[in-house]
């Protein structure tokens, strides 16, 4: 299991799958506050499939949005840091 972080304009959207195949997902419109929410809304991804953080392999970014901006600074250090506490 994979989990894509999805960072559009003012758009969160974590994304469940399983290979290829979509399982789950979370949206939400980001309010300046992404840095209290998305660990919150990855275990709350996490949970509601009855699943364990070690059974999520990896979590990737994707984004449209330059680098420079704090949101996907934020994403990035956030999937970084689960993957490689996660590693196995």
């Amino acid at each position: 299991m994979n989990i894509e972080i999805i960072v559009k304009d003012k758009r969160i959207n974590l994304v469940l799958r399983r290979e290829e195949e979509f399982i789950d997902s979370l949206f939400w419109q980001e309010g300046d506050n992404l840095s209290q929410k998305l660990v919150l809304k990855i275990d709350e991804l996490i949970k509601r499939n009855n699943l364990t953080s070690s059974e999520i392999e990896k979590i990737k970014v994707k984004t449209n949005i330059s680098e420079k901006f704090t949101t996907v600074r934020i994403a990035k250090v956030v999937a970084k840091t689960f993957n490689f506490a996660n590693k196995k």
